[in-house]
């Protein structure tokens, strides 16, 4: 992959792309930092990243994320939820493409993807938060009903 080339590309899609290394693009995405990545031993092998998106601050939250993360990433094509050793979380999409058209091609279905990925991401982690030390209180009329209309 050609930098200039993904830079001119995405600043025509309305993006302000910056190379981040000789092998990575960067872009911001509806509130996201976003990079492309390539690897020079692979022309075919292009990774669109979604780094850092989630921290997991406790053990209990990053066994959440592990779970999260699997369930997510199984109900999405091309799209992997990772969580790193520093506890953070990642979305990518991994592509081959034999040519920069295809690329272009399937970029935007790439990061619609993506998003798709981490909202189920954090959806699924908020039906797993713990809930709070209160317990619900409930009269023992609305008790009574619910055990008799069942």
């Amino acid at each position: 992959m050609d930098a200039n080339r993904l830079i001119e590309f995405l600043t025509k899609e309305g993006f302000r792309p910056e190379q981040a290394g000789p092998l990575e693009v960067r872009f911001k995405y509806e509130g996201g930092h976003y990079g492309v990545r390539w690897y020079a031993d692979d022309e075919h092998f292009v990774c669109v990243v979604f780094p850092g998106f989630w921290h997991a601050k406790s053990d209990e939250e990053l066994a959440r994320c592990y779970r999260a993360a699997s369930r997510a990433a199984g109900g999405t094509k091309v799209g992997k939820i990772l969580v790193l050793d520093d506890r953070t979380v990642w979305a990518f999409a991994e592509l081959l493409v034999e040519r920069f058209e295809q690329f272009q091609a399937v970029f935007p279905r790439t990061l619609t993807i993506l998003q798709y990925a981490v909202s189920r991401f954090a959806e699924l982690m908020r039906q797993s938060e713990p809930a709070g030390d209160r317990r619900i209180e409930l009269r023992r009329g609305d008790i009574t009903r619910f055990t008799h209309e069942n």
